[in-house]
């Protein structure tokens, strides 16, 4: 699971992240053309690609993209096997956004490898996100932001911003908004802590400088630098749309999974063009 600790409202929230268009549609399977933890794009398999050994981060999102130039649809990734079995989960992944930077790219392809690491059954390794690390605040400068306010209040003509945007180079900071709803993010239960209990809890074991201080220090410093980065994307939102950014949800996450003969999965693969064995392996 990804988890972005973002502030709000005096408290330090932890947020999970994934893809809203990844939808698991086979539980507990194990099929002789497809292995644990896989990518599969038009028959293309990722453990058969030059990506498979590349240390970059959007490795797997460069893969995706590079299958699917000719016919872009919906693809398959496979989860890592069951602790007690050979069997595994399958998700329905939609087709990626166009990109709009590195930066960007490298959330995508954490979440597509957060489903590849999954275990069914299993609640999983938490991973933090930091909007910061990746790099995402880069491209949002004030400057940048300064000529899209001017652009918006001088040009009545909704129409015309695209072009105005290209020309004035922040075209970049709309396609990041749509980029970013790709992603649903929901409120983890019982997970949200007081903001003053954690700076005492931090003033007391800063004399210490231990390893559980670190720890606790940067992962407030991680969701502060969230909430920063998370507000001017909200702003962005806000000077576009007039509305502010609405994609953190509270309460239950929504279930996103289809019951076992519900899907077929030939179907599904066929559909995407991919040919995997229907067969459970023995």
């Amino acid at each position: 699971m990804l988890i972005l600790p973002i502030v709000n409202k005096n408290r330090v929230m932890n947020v999970s992240i994934r893809l809203k268009g990844a939808v698991k549609v086979r539980r507990g399977v194990c099929y002789d053309d497809a292995s644990q933890s896989e990518i599969i794009v038009n028959r293309e398999k990722f453990s058969e690609s030059s990506f498979k050994d590349s240390k970059d981060v959007s490795a797997a999102v460069d893969f995706i993209r590079s299958k699917s130039l000719l016919h872009p649809r919906s693809f398959l990734v496979t989860t890592k096997e069951e602790n007690d079995s050979s069997r595994y989960d399958v998700y329905e992944v939609a087709k990626p956004p166009k990109k709009v930077n590195d930066n960007l790219d490298k959330l995508y392809s954490k979440a597509i490898t957060d489903l590849r690491k999954e275990i069914p059954g299993t609640k999983g390794r938490g991973r933090y996100v930091s909007f910061e690390e990746l790099g995402i605040d880069e491209h949002l400068t004030n400057e940048k932001i300064a000529k899209l306010q001017h652009i918006v209040k001088t040009e009545r003509d909704e129409s015309e911003w695209p072009r105005l945007f290209e020309e004035a180079g922040i075209a970049d900071l709309s396609d990041t908004l749509d980029f970013i709803n790709n992603f649903e993010c929901t409120i983890i239960s019982d997970s949200t802590i007081p903001e003053a209990s954690l700076q005492d809890s931090l003033n007391a074991m800063e004399v210490l400088n231990t390893r559980e201080y670190r720890h606790l220090n940067k992962y407030y410093m991680r969701a502060k630098s969230n909430t920063d980065i998370y507000t001017k994307i909200s702003y962005i939102n806000k000077i576009i749309y007039d509305k502010p950014l609405t994609l953190i949800n509270s309460g239950k996450p929504k279930q996103l999974i289809k019951k076992k003969d519900e899907v077929d999965y030939k179907r599904v693969v066929y559909k995407n063009g991919e040919e995997i064995d229907n067969k459970r392996a023995a």
